[in-house]
């Protein structure tokens, strides 16, 4: 594995090679071509690097309980603080609704009766909704154990 100094370092020899060797032949297509490539190159090393994540990506897991009698849901999943509420139950093989999947609707709307989550993305929600417990599952991090009535739409209106 090379650094990038030591393909800058390479190009530059490879470009003042060519370029000495060029200027006592006859000049061709293909050296024009091979330095411009060569000259890209050296270009491309000192291109900026792609910036980080907003979000770092931890190890940290909670217990998030997910429950709805009229769907006949009660199970835990564990969700790390990183990843929505609503992926980790779809990795988990559980069914939750949900339709934009940017925090703009109500369709993935639960209640938290226990815990707290980080639904800052989200738009749709009111302070009073947001106050009365409800949540986006689709734009919602858990910052602990909770635990969340699933399918609440209706509830909202």
């Amino acid at each position: 594995v090379h650094s990038r100094q030591d393909c800058c370092q390479f190009s530059l020899l490879l470009i003042t090679y060519t370029y000495s060797t060029t200027t006592l032949l006859p000049t061709t297509m293909f050296s024009k071509a091979f330095l411009v490539l060569a000259a890209a190159s050296v270009a491309q090393g000192f291109a900026p690097m792609a910036s980080t994540p907003v979000r770092t990506a931890t190890s940290l897991g909670f217990t998030v309980k997910l429950v709805s009698e009229e769907h006949d849901i009660d199970t835990s999943i564990e969700c790390a603080d990183d990843v929505f509420i609503v992926d980790a139950a779809e990795e988990a093989g559980i069914d939750l609704p949900y339709s934009c999947r940017a925090g703009a609707c109500s369709t993935c709307a639960g209640k938290i009766t226990e815990g707290e989550v980080d639904q800052s993305e989200q738009t749709f929600l009111d302070d009073d909704q947001m106050a009365d417990g409800f949540v986006l599952t689709c734009v919602a991090y858990p910052k602990g154990d909770c635990t969340i009535a699933v399918h609440m739409e209706d509830e909202l209106f």
